[in-house]
C-alpha cells in the first residue's frame, strides 16, 4: 500500500512526540513491505529531503499536497494531527479515493480532567487573576465540550478510521463526545511502537540515580511535583542522585527551585538523546497530569529501569503493572509516592526483580507487536 504520513510540524526524528511517532510509524510500515512518504503541513519554509530513503515534503497548501499524492499513487493517509478539524477537511478535499486514518495523540479528555488547574496556571501567570474563578472555568469548559463534540463527530464520520493511542481511551472518548459511539466499528486503539534494544539488563552498570526524561513544563508534565518528590527524598537517600534529561519553558524554574532548596545532587542534562541516561538509572520518574501515552515510559523500561508515575490518565495502567514492573500512585498524591520509592530502594532484591520485569513488558510494545495492530485496521479498510 501506498503510504503518506501528514503532520503539522516540520519533520524532526529528534523532535517531540508527534515527529518520534511519525519516524517510527515510517520504518515499520517499510518493514512490512509498504511504500512510505512523510508530508509536513508546516509553514516553516524546508527543502524537501529524505528519511532512510522515505521522501519527505513540505506542502503548505492544498495544490502542493496534491500534486505530491498524485505523485507517489497515495493510496492511505495517516493524519498525525488526527485532532485538527481544519486539517481533516484539507486532507478529506483532496479525493474521495484516498482513505484517511486519523490519529489522536493525547487522552481525550486531556482538558476536561484538568481544566482548573490549566486555567488557572494561565489567567494567573498573564496576570488577569481576576478571570480566575468557578463561573469563568465553567464557561470555558462548556465552550471547549461544545466545540470538540462538533469536531471530533465530523472527523470521525469523515475518516476510514480513528486510532487513538490505547483502547482505554475509547471510554473517555464517548464520555466527550457521546454521539461518536455510533462509530465504534473504526476507533481503533493501538500503542507507540518501540524498537527494544539488544541488552542483558543484569549486564548494565546501574547507579544509585532516580531519572527523568520530558518536556520540562508545568501544565501537562507537572515538573513542579517532580521537584517536591525530590526535595522529600533528598534528606532520605543520601547516595542517590536525580537526573534531568530535556528541556522546556520552566527550565529555569526547576534550576531555581533546587538552588533555593539546597538540592546540589540534581544535574540537567538539557537535550540529550536518553538511552545513555536508561542504562545508568535505577528508577524513573513521570509526575505528568496528563499524557497521550507516555514514550518514555516503555524507553525507560527497555532499559531495566523502573518506573513511578501517577495513575492520571487512562493509559497509564495499560503501559505499567502497578507492583509487576513499575508503580501507579493515585494522582498527585506526592506523600505515597516518595513512600513507594523509598520502599523500593530500600529492597534490592525486589528493585533487580522489577528491572527484569519492566525489561519484559516493553517487549508488548514492539514494532512487530504494534504493526499486528495497524494490520488490523488496513484489513478493515479493503473489506
Amino acid at each position: 500500500m501506498n503510504i503518506a504520513l501528514v503532520l503539522e510540524q516540520p519533520f524532526d526524528v529528534n523532535g517531540g512526540g508527534v515527529q518520534k511517532s511519525t519516524s517510527k510509524l515510517a520504518k515499520i510500515f517499510t518493514q512490512f513491505n509498504h511504500d512510505v512518504i512523510i508530508v509536513s503541513l508546516s509553514k516553516l519554509a524546508k527543502e524537501n529531503n529524505s528519511f532512510e530513503g522515505m521522501p519527505i515534503l513540505y506542502c503548505d497548501n492544498l495544490s502542493k499536497i496534491k500534486l505530491a499524492f498524485k505523485k507517489y499513487n497515495t493510496e492511505l493517509v495517516i493524519n498525525q494531527a488526527g485532532y485538527s478539524y481544519s486539517t481533516t477537511k484539507i486532507l478529506r478535499k483532496i479525493s474521495i479515493k484516498i482513505k484517511i486514518i486519523n490519529t489522536l495523540r493525547i487522552n481525550p479528555l486531556n482538558f476536561y480532567d484538568n481544566h482548573k488547574f490549566i486555567l488557572s496556571n494561565f489567567f494567573i501567570n498573564k496576570g488577569l487573576r481576576i478571570l480566575d474563578n468557578i463561573l469563568i472555568h465553567k464557561m470555558i469548559l462548556f465552550y471547549h465540550i461544545s466545540k470538540q463534540r462538533m469536531e471530533l463527530g465530523y472527523i470521525i464520520k469523515n475518516t476510514e478510521a480513528f486510532v487513538m493511542l490505547s483502547e482505554k481511551f475509547r471510554i473517555e472518548l464517548y464520555q466527550l463526545a457521546p454521539s461518536v459511539k455510533k462509530y465504534d466499528s473504526k476507533i481503533y486503539g493501538i500503542n507507540n511502537p518501540f524498537k527494544v534494544p539488544d541488552l542483558i539488563v543484569s549486564k548494565l552498570e546501574k547507579k544509585n540515580v532516580i531519572l527523568h526524561v520530558g518536556r520540562l513544563e508545568i501544565e501537562q508534565k507537572r515538573v513542579d511535583l517532580l521537584l517536591e518528590i525530590w526535595h522529600k527524598l533528598h534528606h532520605k537517600i543520601f547516595d542517590w542522585e536525580f537526573w534531568v534529561v530535556g528541556y522546556g519553558s520552566h527550565e529555569e524554574y526547576m534550576k531555581s527551585y533546587c538552588k533555593k532548596h539546597g538540592l546540589d545532587r540534581v544535574k540537567f542534562f538539557g537535550k540529550q538523546n536518553p538511552n545513555e541516561y536508561y542504562k545508568q538509572a535505577k528508577i524513573f520518574h513521570l509526575t505528568s497530569a496528563f499524557e497521550g501515552f507516555g514514550n518514555v515510559l516503555v524507553e525507560a523500561q527497555s532499559y531495566g529501569c523502573v518506573p513511578f508515575l501517577f495513575d492520571s490518565y487512562a493509559a497509564a495502567s495499560e503501559i505499567v503493572n502497578h507492583n509487576s514492573d513499575g508503580f501507579l500512585v493515585a494522582a498527585f498524591d506526592i506523600e505515597n509516592y516518595v513512600k513507594q520509592t523509598l520502599q523500593l530502594i530500600g529492597d534490592k532484591i525486589k528493585l533487580d526483580s522489577l528491572k527484569e520485569q519492566a525489561r519484559k513488558n516493553s517487549m508488548r510494545f514492539s514494532y512487530e507487536k504494534t504493526y499486528e495492530k495497524w494490520d488490523i485496521v488496513f484489513n478493515s479498510l479493503l473489506d
